[in-house]
């Protein structure tokens, strides 16, 4: 045997010898190898971290009111300073990530819920009811969705819970739309062709066939929407229709401190900051998903 046909009958052993590789296996290997994702997800951490021990690594209690000493800046004992009505600002920030993760996270689980629903049905079925989905799903998206989200917490009534509500709405459409263009590509395959025709129900073709097949674009999606979901909350709670005081919550801490911009400027550089990092956290996460879950970048 000549020297290549030992080269070359090594290396077909070695590839028999490695081990199967899968999607799901692949796309971690890569999102571990994105600098950017791995920056996102330490950032995430970070906060997460905040989020469920926050009364065990907030210094202060974030309610107190310490009036002799407000819109003290920051020093040892107040990293973060002090706000208008003497509250530690780095405690009302720690607190306030529990907020702002649980409402970005609830409402697009709850957008991602509805609209890949809707999404399913639209691009299934076709016909009227594609028709009559797919017109809802425009008119909603007429509307600029924080203009929209506003409205909607004006008729419920400014709280939480209702700009939970309003965010979760407003995202229905973009997902109703991504699920719908995702079954129109697979239910065209031949395994669903084939399942029709041995007599599979529609709800199994659903279910196991196609929507398994389509959950990568909408947890890139759902990641990234997220970062804006939480933007949208701090713009609310910003306009007085989210978390009412005293409830420690990004948006809000920048209401209340908008105007001792110029004369304690810390009020509102810190909740700032961790509005920004937070959603800087989720996009780069949600950029490295995108690549990692890119079916093109398999080798």
């Amino acid at each position: 045997m000549s020297l290549a046909e030992l080269k070359e009958s090594s290396v077909t052993f070695q590839l028999e010898k490695r081990a199967p590789t899968s999607l799901w296996r692949d796309a971690i290997r890569r999102l571990l190898r994105n600098k950017l994702a791995i920056v996102g997800m330490v950032i995430l951490g970070v906060f997460l971290l905040c989020a469920l021990f926050a009364p065990l690594i907030a210094p202060h209690d974030p309610l107190e009111q310490r009036l002799v000493l407000r819109r003290q800046p920051p020093s040892r004992q107040y990293p973060f300073g002090l706000d208008d009505l003497g509250r530690d600002i780095l405690s009302r920030v720690i607190f306030g990530a529990q907020l702002s993760l649980r409402v970005g996270v609830l409402s697009v689980s709850l957008a991602i819920i509805f609209g890949t629903l809707l999404g399913l049905v639209s691009g299934y079925l076709g016909g009227w009811a594609d028709n009559l989905i797919m017109r809802l799903m425009d008119i909603a998206l007429a509307f600029p969705a924080m203009l929209l989200a506003i409205a909607i917490v004006a008729i419920l009534g400014p709280g939480l819970m209702n700009m939970l509500i309003a965010i979760a709405l407003v995202s229905i459409p973009t997902y109703a739309r991504l699920v719908r263009a995702q079954v129109l590509s697979v239910k065209a395959q031949d395994y669903i062709l084939a399942a029709r025709a041995i007599g599979v129900t529609h709800s199994r073709i659903l279910f196991r066939n196609i929507l398994p097949n389509s959950i990568t674009p909408i947890i890139v999606q759902g990641t990234l929407g997220i970062a804006s979901a939480i933007l949208d909350a701090a713009g609310l709670s910003f306009l007085g229709l989210g978390a009412q005081p005293p409830t420690p919550e990004w948006g809000a801490m920048l209401g209340e401190g908008r105007f001792s911009m110029f004369t304690a400027p810390h009020i509102i550089i810190f909740p700032g900051l961790a509005i920004m990092l937070t959603v800087l956290g989720f996009n780069l996460l949600g950029d490295g998903l995108r690549d990692a879950l890119d079916p093109r970048l398999r080798m």
